[in-house]
């Protein structure tokens, strides 16, 4: 499975596409009861189970109107199981036009087969660990070929790492399967796994024949735009100038009409720019993580706007380039930069006026948010703000500290420690965390040089090809405890620190096989253990997703762990956004 990345108002996020995130609890959810805010903050911390869009059934929903929204990156690749498409802007749009995902989660992170794709699936023996998936029938590709057991067996053949020409995402879960057949009709695939992955129903998916067919076609075929869809919705106009995508309803979709006549979704890099925007009337919906924006918009809620606000299984982070040759090889100098930087400080430096709850705690785990079952603080000291430390761990590595104040320089060997942020451009959140940062890194000897680059190109031209030190982006969580597996272990996909050891190794492919629920959480704790040692990753905070929209939007907000049904949402009947 896949980590999908994401950009956070320019902060760049990854789209977890399936980060080791979740949601423990047994309540089946409502699928959307959080209940609509004043936007005051200070309240009390969000349930894992409960997500905030409005829900609605599809008699109360009025035929038409237009969506109008936002996003911070154009795709720098279409196709989503490849390294540069795994991004959550990407597949935002691509929801409404492609099966993503054939299973669905609900709002308490519970999984079950998408019905508009999948009649099952479903495991049908234990040992050895046998899947089923059976496909709906009548359903088939816009360039004619069917939906069938081939397309679940590109996924299978493609994912599993073995053709290294691939640009796959990541091969996590796909590389321990042993076979994948037909079942007793061309609508059932049946998947042997070598070993039990306890994750299996994450890994259903489908994959066009056109797709593919040959590395050139998967790692390029898509480039300008997807060229085979599947959804209730088909493509109506790419834009990359403007950097817009139109999407209008499929005639040949054959699940339940979308109430939506178009969705329209635009890149506006500048999160400024966004806010204002949505004042001025011409997005429906921002989602605002920075006062930049949400002290724009926060006048409108309650004036024909709504607050929706829930505690996702996303988080944002720093990332450490711990590759050999660059500055942070050194675990000791990794490890001091964890005690150099106060979390506090910067959780504050964005989010003071966000309408957080009162007295938000910096995240302590890497796996397990902090309204989830089984979470538990792993940090010890490399979670304690404490420069002094900072100082004796550089100096016990062999490295001198001369000078004093703003003229403490760390070095080794006459060499000084440099190291350069980058980030993209026109991040707010990302403006404010350098300052804090890079003062509090000079504090302890660290000169962080601070490079800004275009939004398409963060990860495609820098984090993916290591061109780093330290980087601030996001992880979207999904309810897959291992999917986040390829960003953890040494030779993952998604490592792009190039930080992990044999043992750390060892104990996440033990977890991706234990079927004991808290046997996996004592062996998910371990790990993150471990993780904080490697000093690889800073966890910041839980990022909750604040959703300021129309208020007559149904069936779309703060998703929590749901996710979204493209033939649900629309405008309640009578709104004017129906009208014209």
């Amino acid at each position: 499975m896949r980590v999908t990345r994401r950009s956070i108002l320019g902060a760049t996020a990854l789209t977890v596409s399936m980060t080791a995130l979740a949601a423990c609890s047994q309540d089946p959810g409502t699928g959307g009861s959080g209940g609509a805010s004043d936007g005051g903050g200070e309240g009390e911390q969000i349930a894992s189970d409960q997500n905030d869009i409005n829900t609605k059934e599809r008699e109360e929903i009025g035929e038409g109107g237009v969506l109008r929204l936002a996003n911070n990156a154009f795709p720098a690749n279409w196709n989503p199981f490849h390294s540069d498409g795994n991004e959550a802007n990407t597949s935002d749009i691509l929801r409404t036009i492609f099966p993503l995902e054939v299973w669905w989660s609900n709002a308490a992170g519970e999984v079950s087969a998408n019905p508009h794709y999948t009649k099952r699936i479903e495991l049908t023996s234990e040992d050895p660990q046998v899947m089923e998936i059976e496909l709906n029938e009548g359903m088939s590709w816009s360039d004619g070929t069917p939906i069938d057991y081939k397309s679940i067996e590109n996924v299978f053949k493609v994912m599993d790492g073995s053709q290294e020409e691939y640009a796959i995402a990541s091969s996590e879960g796909y590389n321990k399967v042993e076979k994948i057949e037909q079942g007793d009709s061309d609508l059932i695939a049946v998947i042997t796994f070598k070993e039990k992955y306890a994750d299996w129903i994450g890994l259903a998916a489908v994959m066009p024949d056109s797709l593919a067919e040959s590395a050139e076609a998967f790692n390029t075929g898509w480039l300008e735009g997807p060229q085979v869809t599947a959804g209730p919705f088909k493509i109506g106009k790419i834009d990359s100038g403007n950097k817009t995508v139109l999407v209008e309803p499929d005639e040949n979709w054959w699940g339940d009409k979308p109430f939506l006549s178009q969705v329209l979704f635009t890149t506006i890099e500048d999160p400024a720019a966004t806010a204002t925007s949505f004042q001025n009337g011409q997005l429906d919906v921002i989602e605002t993580t920075v006062p930049a924006t949400y002290s724009v918009v926060e006048p409108l809620i309650g004036n024909g706007a709504v607050l929706r606000q829930a505690a996702g299984p996303n988080w944002t982070h720093i990332t450490l380039n711990g590759a050999e040759g660059r500055p942070l090889a050194d675990q000791a100098v990794r490890q001091a930069i964890f005690r150099a930087i106060n979390r506090e400080d910067v959780f504050l430096s964005v989010n003071s006026t966000m309408p957080y709850p009162e007295n938000t705690e910096p995240l302590n785990n890497h796996l397990l948010m902090t309204n989830q079952e089984g979470y538990q603080e792993n940090s010890g000291d490399l979670g304690s703000y404490d420069p002094e430390a900072a100082k004796k761990l550089l100096e016990d590595a062999g490295y001198t500290l001369e000078g004093e104040g703003e003229s403490l320089v760390a070095s080794k060997d006459g060499t000084p420690i440099e190291i350069t942020y980058v980030y993209n451009d026109g991040s707010k959140t990302n403006e404010a965390v350098v300052p804090v940062v890079q003062e509090q890194l000079k504090a302890v000897g660290i000169t962080m040089k601070v490079q800004k680059v275009p939004p398409t190109d963060l990860f495609s031209k820098y984090v993916i090809p290591g061109e780093f030190d330290l980087t601030l982006f996001g992880w979207v969580g999904n309810p897959f405890l291992s999917s986040g597996d390829s960003i953890w272990k040494s030779e993952g996909e998604q490592n792009f620190g190039k930080i992990g050891d044999p043992d750390t190794d060892k104990l996440i492919d033990q977890a991706a096989v234990e079927t004991d629920h808290a046997a996996r959480l004592e062996l998910i704790n371990q790990i993150d253990a471990n993780l904080w040692e490697l000093a690889g990753t800073i966890p910041l905070w839980q990022s909750y997703d604040f959703f300021v929209q129309n208020e007559d939007l149904a069936n779309f907000g703060a998703w929590g762990f749901e996710l979204p049904d493209w033939t649900k949402i629309g405008y309640v009947t009578g709104s004017a956004k129906l009208e014209g």
